[in-house]
């Protein structure tokens, strides 16, 4: 039975949500929050505005997410200098205290997708889904602006 890449793609995804929900569980948090407790670590400073463009995630999403990591004190969210309505977002001690423990959790997760692969194999299928991405990326915006969207 052949299948598209659009089930290979939701199947993956499904089981990696599951895996990184339980993975992430002990620290108060899952898929929901890990990938901006990460994107913040390696950008501190950034803006929640950035934050959402950088991960092409919306606004809400962004905002919830972010709301969660300041409840559990892993980040914070400082008022801007320039800008008082942005506020741009770092890493608390405690933050800062977990994150080997993420990086290891995110590398043992990549290490799994990978089990089995040659470094070809891999850089070869993250070009074809960078690839895949961008083709659908393009006909969204392209659908969009042409229904006023």
């Amino acid at each position: 039975m052949h299948h598209s890449p659009g089930h290979y793609i939701s199947t993956v995804y499904r089981h990696l949500q599951i895996y990184i929900n339980n993975r992430f569980s002990e620290l108060g948090f899952g898929s929901g929050q890990y990938l901006f407790f990460n994107h913040i670590s390696h950008s501190e400073g950034i803006t929640q505005k950035e934050l959402s463009l950088r991960l092409a995630i919306d606004k809400a999403t962004t905002a919830k997410a972010v709301k969660k990591l300041v409840e559990l004190d892993y980040i914070k969210a400082v008022t801007g200098q320039e800008d008082r309505r942005c506020q741009n977002l770092f890493l608390t001690d405690k933050g800062s205290e977990i994150l080997p423990q993420v990086r290891s959790i995110l590398k043992e997760t990549k290490d799994i997708l990978h089990k089995g692969f040659s470094d070809r194999e891999i850089k070869l299928s993250l070009e074809f889904m960078d690839r895949m991405l961008s083709n659908i990326t393009d006909e969204v915006l392209q659908h969009r602006s042409k229904n006023g969207r």
